[in-house]
């Protein structure tokens, strides 16, 4: 009781802050990145595949959000209901055999809410070894066994559900190798595949033993190059994938299973990486690619922290390639897909052979998105196999965002700021499915802004308007522009995915100088291009209807004379860093409806990125820097100018005038359908 007493008395005594509750938390919201197993999960609605739910890990419970899309390891996006069986996560052996998510969440208002989730196997369960028999009838392999015993090794299939590399398996449809931007390659980016049918006694057309050649002892090569199409009978050919065979070095990564036919594990792969030197000819269509897990997103947030690069690197087959990088921007209301360039790249010469690497700090390539695609500038192909040959879309890998990181110690922790991502913020179109060997529906649920929203501020969200999904949304394409009297082809298309064999279309001319269509009753339309002695506008509406609706979408043609620009060159600046440099070009044109174009000995021509104003912009990684670059325009101008080290020859601001010029003039040709053009510089003029 004494000591009850004196107690009380000093409470009074003492400061009230000695004995002030410690606000909790300390400071709201704040980041939470969270690696570990999964215990649980809930589903919400399951009448409602966007609908979320939570993932508990390391006993910590997180919100999922409505219209969370998941990245498994070979697929973008997986809507959280398409993870459930029922009421139960539907793991492959979990809870026997553990499962992990990586999680982008903040804290706020005392609850976990998730932006980005990764599920995957316990460590990917990946491994590495020599081939060491391969069962025809199975489509499966054996890895680090032993050759004279058949059953020995590691027991390894491609989870392939469509049979793109080899025999379907379908039995795990979430986890399963990406069958559109191939995931089974040798390490150069070049497709392989397991026979369907033992070469002894049956060649596969689709993975022909033609396409691994043997050496002189008789075994298959490790390493070759394609010869150029068109190719003669019996030679490789590098429109099909090239087999696998006994002896190959693979690396794998994949998913513990039952085997279906039986209680034992095996591994269903999603990727395997064979340690192959398969090359294509320099120049020549088909070639390929590949981006690696070197992809990552320097996301350009709060300036408290500090901005990471942006890095895309990969391997092709075509060691002369130029790549052009674009992110791929997603309406969030129609799902329509459109590329923005961010730059291009070279491989490197003195490196690994055929390895590109494209970094940069530039502020102008956000938004970030969720894919990023990789093509050939000399062009793509769909081959034999059912794979775009030349382009490799790739989602970002669980650690390819990277959100700023804190500059000063002890300053209150960055929130991870989801409002910089659209495809978190607005979303992303219709659910429409999208798990290789299950078809997509015609229609689908939108996919809208995160619901709890994640982050600090809540974007405004998106409001589409409603539509009735089977009636087509007419696409008639970006305006663009031709010179007088050119041929001139209007291609139109859909921006839904409703059936075409049920879809009528029609083009009508609605503004400008009246011109001929030759063929305005169909999908496409042709006509002249008239002459014009200044630039001229002419409109187009194009119609789709079926049974459902209709809908109409407009197209403006820009018809120059036949009279090139003038180009004015700002920067040319090549700066090395990273294992490689980065040539800088900023042009003008005087035109508003030009577009530039860069190129150089060792670069194929490349768009130009438009930065406003009538300016473009060219980001190209590459070692050594050539020796000059052409810059070019689709109107016919071009002005080349060399390249050294380091040289800023003009403004990097509207403010400077000091300017390298180059005009063009235009000769017009006597056919009617056609306008050749050709340029020549002018002087150099520095303004004082």
């Amino acid at each position: 009781m004494r000591f009850s007493v004196v107690f009380t008395a000093l409470a009074f005594l003492l400061p009230r802050s000695a004995f002030a509750q410690t606000p909790w938390p300390p400071y709201d919201p704040s980041p939470a990145f969270t690696i570990g197993y999964i215990q649980g999960a809930t589903w919400n609605n399951q009448s409602d595949v966007l609908s979320g739910g939570t993932l508990t890990i390391n006993n910590q419970e997180f919100i999922i959000p409505r219209n969370l899309l998941v990245n498994t390891p070979a697929l973008t996006a997986v809507a959280w209901g398409e993870l459930f069986n029922g009421d139960t996560i539907n793991l492959p052996l979990w809870p026997e055999v553990a499962w992990e998510a990586q999680i982008f969440a903040n804290y706020i208002g005392g609850q976990y809410i998730a932006g980005i989730v990764y599920i995957f196997q316990e460590l990917g369960n990946g491994g590495q070894g020599f081939i060491s028999a391969i069962d025809y009838e199975k489509g499966e392999l054996r890895v680090g066994g032993n050759p004279n015993e058949p059953n020995s090794g590691v027991r390894v299939v491609i989870n392939d559900p469509v049979g793109r590399y080899g025999l379907v398996h379908g039995d795990w449809p979430i986890w399963t190798a990406d069958t559109d931007a191939p995931s089974i390659t040798a390490s150069t980016g070049f497709p392989v595949c397991i026979p369907r049918t033992d070469p002894a006694v049956e060649d596969d057309p689709l993975c022909p033993k033609k396409n691994r050649p043997l050496d002189t002892s008789g075994r298959p090569v490790s390493g070759f190059t394609f010869g150029a199409p068109p190719v003669r009978e019996g030679q490789p050919d590098p429109h099909l994938f090239v087999p696998l065979a006994v002896g190959d070095h693979i690396i794998f990564a994949g998913t513990l299973v039952k085997d279906p036919d039986s209680d034992e594990r095996i591994i269903a792969a999603y990727e395997i990486d064979a340690n192959l030197g398969i090359y294509t000819a320099p120049g020549t269509v088909p070639a390929y690619l590949i981006i690696t897990e070197a992809l990552q997103a320097g996301i350009d947030g709060n300036q408290r922290g500090e901005i990471q690069e942006t890095r895309v690197e990969g391997y092709t087959t075509d060691e002369t390639a130029t790549i052009e990088i674009y992110a791929i921007d997603v309406d969030p209301c129609t799902g329509e897909e459109s590329e923005r360039i961010w730059g291009s790249v070279v491989p490197r010469a003195l490196e690994r052979r055929g390895q590109w690497r494209f970094r940069s700090e530039s502020t102008r390539l956000p938004p970030y998105t969720r894919e990023v695609v990789a093509r050939i500038a000399t062009g793509t192909r769909v081959t034999a196999n059912g794979v775009v040959a030349g382009e490799f879309v790739a989602p970002y890998p669980p650690d390819g965002y990277i959100f700023p990181e804190l500059i000063v110690f002890g300053d209150t922790q960055l929130p991870h700021e989801f409002d910089k991502l659209p495809f978190l913020a607005q979303g992303s179109g219709p659910w429409l499915g999208g798990i290789p060997g299950v078809p997509e529906a015609e229609t689908g649920p939108i996919v809208g802004q995160l619901d709890p929203w994640p982050g600090v501020t809540r974007p405004a969200p998106i409001q589409c308007p409603e539509v009735n999904p089977l009636v087509p949304v007419a696409d008639a394409g970006a305006d663009f522009t031709v010179l007088s009297g050119a041929r001139v082809t209007l291609v139109g298309g859909l921006k839904n995915n409703v059936d075409l064999s049920g879809v009528e279309f029609a083009w009508t001319q609605t503004g400008g100088d009246s011109v001929i269509l030759d063929t305005a009753a169909g999908i496409n339309a042709t006509f002249t291009a008239p002459t014009v002695t200044s630039l001229a506008a002419l409109t187009f509406t194009f119609q789709a209807s079926n049974d459902a609706g209709s809908s109409t979408d407009e197209v403006v043609v820009n018809v120059n004379p036949a009279i090139a620009d003038a180009i004015t060159i700002e920067t040319v600046d090549w700066k090395s860093g990273g294992g490689s440099g980065i040539l800088t070009v900023r042009a003008r044109t005087n035109s508003p409806v030009s577009q530039l174009f860069v190129s150089a000995s060792t670069i194929a021509r490349v768009p130009m990125n438009p930065i406003g104003n009538q300016r473009f912009e060219a980001l190209i990684s590459i070692r050594p820097a050539p020796g000059s670059i052409t810059v070019s325009s689709s109107l016919g101008a071009s002005v080349t100018i060399p390249v050294p080290d380091s040289m800023v020859i003009g403004p990097l601001d509207e403010g400077n005038n000091s300017t390298e010029t180059a005009s063009a003039t235009a000769v017009e040709s006597t056919d009617s359908t056609s306008t050749s053009v050709s340029a020549e510089s002018a002087e150099t003029s520095t303004a004082a």
